[in-house]
């Protein structure tokens, strides 16, 4: 052992003796303060036989004057006898306490000062023998005995001055005693302070000492550790960024198993792909990829800072995030990342910009190991880039199956459009006008909408397989099916003698179809079917990669007399300059203005912006998604002309449109067909 470890082990000795004397002096000090503190608890507790003798002297006189005098005789109510009853035992009762208060007092030459005791000790026998005088007296006291009262007076009122002098001098007593109890006391918990104080003082010595040697053993601990966390650290994180790796991440996810387990507290797995990366790497080289892989990291860690959050670069332009936290938390807090990364980076004075797509996966929820929660993420982070990037998408139970179950309609789909159509059906949805006199409503048109019946599946919905069709490019297909069996069925209603027209939306593939006037003039021409009655609606949001090209042809098209609709307006880019350079006739509000006007006056006010931008281009409008009769009355008021939605009818099969003209008077509507009123109306469509 070197000599500085022995001088240290000594010190440590004489220390602690030093300190167990120090305690074993405390001891003894803290005893002897109990007991002072006991005594001053005895001495405020303790009776003041002095004051209670003047006390209960006083009141036995003042009770004795007013029963003989009759006083308080309405306070107490009750007879005059009653009244004597209870005042004689007070007046006794009283009496009784005195005496017993005056004889027994026996310790008041300990209260006073010696040189008094004699002159109070002569009081109490003189009041003593007083009270004896007069005991008779008041036993047989009665109200208006003066006689009697008199006597009590004379025998015990020349005791006033004394019995007051007395509890006076006993009270001075008291107090000159607590004065020097408190001084005592004072004393003592001074002494107690300082026996604290070097109490502390070596605690501290003690203390400096392990200290000391601690921190030369945890220095040496230190350099060791620091070497060895250096080369973990190597070993699991990314270099350039300086966040975890894969291997880090595996780490922690077992981590946060494990704590889950024992807690119960889920947490969320959220990968990151960061959009267009490539094309930076392409156009700008590896150097800049890599500043801006490092600016990213740095928008992570500022927005995921919490202690438990673990964000971590997985590779390429792919970061994860270990998060405890519930879904609406973990959504919240991807939303900001979403955002930021969006904010272009400064690089090397080029303004950068990329996006980013986001899966997310929960434990124990919806993924049961490490290995499930990566799958599950990056089977949700597909599904976000499938919906179209820079979003997010939380896994669900059978994505997976989900994937191939998509794959399979693709297929199935591709079959029925190979097969004539084979379980698509076109559904028509009434468009109507309405006569504010009478209460009625006209069906003017219906709007074409696809339905797919699978033979195995049931019915699918509509955006599924849509989505499916543009994403494996059977949109052109479809829609060309849509017109020809839309086409076809005008035409055997106008041959039935119900002249009503028919709106069909044109699909982003057909409006970039540089052929599309050609295409759809022969079909009209092969079918019959006169232009005027036909609808081309044109969703405000498609992508026209030429919109000159576009506006030549649909230019074509409006001179054979075939009217364009701007569909959904409000709800994609606004895009002014559509109605512009388009040659539309119709303006159709979106459903999810119609759906609000009744509580927001804010959709109020855009809708009404919107019909009068119509009609000041000279434009009609059609409102989409009306379901109740306050919504269709505002937008009378607001001289709409044409309605759609739920109030007048839901999409239906071309048999079920038949069947609705069928109950109508075919003398009246050879152009419009009359729904019920208002009243019956939905019922009538219930029943169709």
């Amino acid at each position: 052992m070197k000599f500085y470890s022995k001088a240290l082990a000594v010190a440590y000795l004489i220390s602690v003796a030093g300190l167990l004397i120090l305690e074993f002096n405390q001891f003894q000090k803290v005893d002897r303060l109990r007991g002072q503190i006991a005594q001053s608890y005895e001495m405020i507790s303790g009776r003041d036989e002095g004051i209670r003798l003047e006390l209960e002297y006083r009141r036995f006189r003042s009770i004795a004057g007013k029963y003989v005098f009759g006083e308080d005789l309405q306070e107490l109510g009750s007879t005059p006898a009653e009244f004597q009853q209870v005042s004689h035992a007070m007046v006794r009762q009283w009496f009784d306490i005195l005496w017993s208060r005056a004889f027994g007092i026996n310790s008041v030459g300990a209260e006073i000062p010696e040189a008094k005791h004699e002159q109070f000790d002569a009081l109490l026998i003189d009041l003593r023998s007083a009270l004896r005088k007069v005991d008779a007296t008041v036993q047989d006291l009665t109200p208006g005995d003066l006689v009697g009262f008199r006597k009590i007076e004379d025998n015990l009122s020349p005791f006033e001055e004394g019995i007051t002098r007395m509890a006076a001098a006993i009270a001075q007593t008291r107090v000159n005693r607590a004065s020097v109890l408190q001084g005592r006391l004072d004393d003592a918990l001074i002494s107690m302070d300082t026996m604290l104080l070097s109490s502390a003082a070596g605690v501290v010595l003690i203390l400096t000492l392990f200290g000391t040697e601690a921190y030369r053993a945890r220095r040496e601990e230190s350099r060791i550790k620091g070497r060895e966390a250096r080369i973990r650290f190597l070993a699991e994180h990314d270099p350039l960024t300086g966040l975890g790796n894969r291997s880090f991440l595996n780490d922690k996810m077992n981590h946060f198993i494990e704590h889950s387990n024992r807690s119960g507290e889920g947490f969320n797995l959220i990968l990151f792909d960061l959009d267009k990366f490539k094309d930076v790497n392409d156009t700008f080289g590896h150097p800049m990829g890599d500043r801006l892989l490092k600016n990213a990291a740095a928008r992570f860690t500022s927005i995921f800072c919490s202690e438990t959050d673990i964000v971590t670069r997985l590779g390429g332009d792919e970061f994860a995030v270990l998060q405890r936290a519930d879904f609406m938390t973990s959504e919240r807090m991807v939303k900001t990342v979403i955002e930021a990364l969006s904010t272009a980076f400064e690089l090397s004075g080029n303004d950068i910009r990329i996006s980013s797509s986001v899966g997310i996966s929960r434990y124990p929820d919806l993924s049961r190991s490490a290995d499930e929660l990566l799958r599950d993420a990056d089977l949700a982070l597909y599904e976000a880039k499938r919906r179209g990037r820079q979003t997010y998408c939380l896994y669900e139970t059978g994505m997976s199956v989900a994937i191939q179950n998509k794959m399979r309609l693709e297929a199935d789909l591709r079959n029925a459009l190979q097969n004539g159509g084979d379980g698509l059906e076109v559904y028509y949805q009434p468009q109507v006008t309405t006569d504010l006199q009478n209460g009625t409503c006209k069906v003017t048109g219906v709007e074409a909408l696809v339905r797919w019946f699978h033979p195995d599946q049931g019915q699918i919905p509509t955006l599924d397989f849509i989505d499916i069709a543009e994403e494996s490019g059977l949109i052109g297909e479809l829609s060309d099916w849509i017109f020809k069996e839309a086409c076809t069925d005008l035409v055997k209603w106008h041959r039935s003698g119900f002249k009503l027209h028919l709106s069909i939306n044109l699909s982003p593939h057909q409006l970039n179809n540089a052929n599309l006037a050609t295409e759809l003039l022969q079909l009209l021409d092969k079918t019959g079917i006169d232009p005027n009655y036909l609808t081309l609606e044109i969703t405000e949001s498609v992508d026209v990669k030429d919109t000159r090209k576009a506006a030549r042809i649909l230019s074509q098209l409006s001179a054979r007399g075939i009217s364009l609709a701007m569909d959904d307006f409000g709800t994609g880019y606004s895009n002014l300059g559509y109605l512009k350079s388009l040659p539309l006739d119709i303006l159709k509000i979106d459903r999810s203005f119609v759906q609000q006007i009744e509580e927001k006056e804010e959709d109020r006010k855009l809708v009404r912006g919107i019909i009068n931008l119509a009609s000041g281009m000279g434009l009609k409008i059609i409102a989409e998604g009306v379901e109740t009769e306050e919504q269709m009355q505002f937008l009378q008021a607001q001289n709409c002309q044409i309605f759609q939605g739920f109030l007048f009818g839901r999409p239906m099969h071309k048999l079920s449109v038949l069947a609705l003209l069928a109950n109508t008077e075919p003398d009246i509507f050879k152009d419009e067909i009359e729904l019920p009123d208002f009243k019956r109306r939905e019922a009538a469509v219930q029943e169709i």
